[in-house]
């Protein structure tokens, strides 16, 4: 709509002052062109979202992403107005070295833990994981404590937050980190390892996908319970993290997100 301002007060200014005359046509012509007032900025501008194979959390299934997080973060967006962004999948070790040093990435879904927690900003909970070391059930292994893997062989995902917990143990025992989880099913079935190290949910899940049941194994050893969340890199603006967190705390209220999880963990 176009606002009007009478002429015959432009003419008015004018006999009694120049100045306010030229003031009054400066505001006359913007109430004229609504269109050169400056626009409002985008919700959380120039972010790249970065995300792994890591079901159910994130993962692809014939060519879409699908998972929690992922659906938590499309909820975000629409808090914000915002349309779906464009993800990339990646090894999670290739992930993480980008988050770390590239500008305006945000990787998910990242467990928080001491070691990094200063290393990024932090977004959520998105939920509670545990990360434990699992071996077959009929091979029947007992741990006392991590110095037991002594001479044992066990998997883990290069770059997780199970292979860097084990790093102090490589001088007693053989660590064998792969870029795909998936990996160690095989490795494991076929006595390849004896353990792998990874978080408990996602096992499960991705060994059901292969065709395995929880039955097939059984967790020795509780590594680290943690939250996993949206890690950002450190150069991104904290009004633009906090506008995430508000948008994201919005989200996990909604009656939507607890049918994610269902839909995803039952």
């Amino acid at each position: 709509m176009v606002s009007h301002f009478p002429v015959s007060a432009l003419k008015a200014t004018h006999r009694h002052s120049p100045g306010l005359a030229l003031a009054a046509l400066t505001l006359f012509v913007l109430l004229l062109a609504p269109s050169a007032r400056p626009a409002l900025a985008e919700p959380l501008p120039g972010l790249t979202y970065l995300t792994e194979e890591y079901y159910p959390f994130n993962y692809t299934e014939n060519g879409d992403l699908k998972g929690v997080s992922y659906e938590l973060l499309r909820m975000v967006w629409e808090e914000l107005g915002m349309p779906p962004k464009p993800v990339e999948v990646l090894p999670w070790a290739r992930g993480y070295e980008r988050v770390r040093f590239e500008k305006g990435t945000v990787l998910f879904s990242m467990a928080r833990t001491p070691e990094r927690e200063r290393l990024f900003h932090w977004v959520g909970p998105i939920m509670a994981v545990r990360f434990v070391l699992i071996a077959r059930k009929d091979r029947a292994i007992r741990l006392d404590s991590l110095d037991d893997l002594r001479g044992m062989t066990v998997g883990t995902l290069r770059g997780d937050v199970s292979d860097t917990l084990l790093t102090a143990y490589q001088t007693i025992a053989s660590i064998q980190p792969v870029a795909d989880m998936r990996q160690n099913i095989d490795k494991l079935m076929n006595n390849r390892l004896d353990m792998v190290a990874y978080e408990e949910l996602s096992w499960d899940k991705i060994a059901a996908r292969s065709g395995l049941t929880v039955d097939d194994f059984e967790t020795v050893y509780v590594l680290r319970e943690t939250p996993v969340y949206f890690a950002f890199n450190k150069d991104v603006c904290e009004v633009v993290v906090k506008q995430f967190q508000e948008a994201l705390d919005r989200a996990r209220k909604r009656s939507r997100f607890r049918q994610i999880l269902d839909d995803y963990l039952n």
